[in-house]
């Protein structure tokens, strides 16, 4: 297994607070935290990215956002509205929730068909796509990151983190570089919450790591800002 240092481990970090309850209070304390550690980016919903970029402006600190979270079963309208809403309020990258219970029920042309509108409208900005794969089968993970390779995602990415989503495995992680084979990079999220964690997902295959507890495996004091 190949050692990272905290840094490496640091740098690929998407600090997150997806909270429905969060305030301007936390929007900024992840920032400063962002600030203060080097971590990728900061992870909020998209009400508070303009927020965010008054803390960050003039940093390449990655301002993210999550949209179609956390059910996926939104209109493909509404995401693709939502995603030239956040776009233009000045999200760098944008991860969202294409409609699983498509996979689900064997409506894969439907599934990428809907991934290719949402990434139309995010006009060259940085994908992620949430598999959940928590919820879904070995044969249901496979068939829903191929479809959104070819639907011209930029990150494949296991879960949201939250509820069914699931947390990350090894075994997931593996399965996604196995799919993806050097076409896009993935992002692992849910229950990575330490630095061994962390250097087992990256070994994994992972290139980013979203997590809500960055300052923690930084060295800082804080806890978990939730279960993501």
């Amino acid at each position: 297994m190949k050692e990272f240092s905290k840094t490496e481990i640091i740098k690929k970090i998407q600090h997150t607070d997806v909270n429905p309850d969060m305030t301007s209070k936390d929007v900024k304390k992840i920032c400063e935290d962002a600030l203060e550690y080097g971590f990728d980016g900061v992870m909020l919903l998209p009400c508070w990215i303009k927020e965010a970029k008054k803390y960050l402006a003039g940093t390449d600190i990655n301002i993210c956002t999550a949209l179609g979270f956390p059910m996926g079963g939104a209109l493909t309208s509404s995401k693709v509205q939502e995603m030239r809403d956040v776009v233009e309020a000045g999200a760098d990258q944008i991860d969202f929730m294409a409609n699983i219970s498509f996979i689900k029920d064997g409506k894969d042309k439907e599934y990428q068909k809907e991934i290719e509108e949402i990434v139309k409208a995010a006009n060259g900005k940085v994908t992620k796509i949430m598999l959940e794969f928590g919820m879904l089968t070995q044969d249901e993970k496979a068939r829903a990151a191929e479809a959104a390779i070819n639907a011209g995602i930029t990150y494949l990415k296991n879960s949201s983190g939250w509820g069914k989503g699931g947390h990350a495995t090894v075994e997931d992680i593996q399965l996604l570089k196995e799919v993806s084979n050097g076409r896009v990079p993935v992002k692992a999220s849910g229950g990575i919450r330490d630095m061994e964690r962390a250097t087992e997902i990256l070994n994994a295959g992972a290139v980013l790591l979203g997590t809500s507890s960055g300052v923690k495996i930084a060295g800082g004091t804080d806890e978990a800002l939730s279960d993501y």
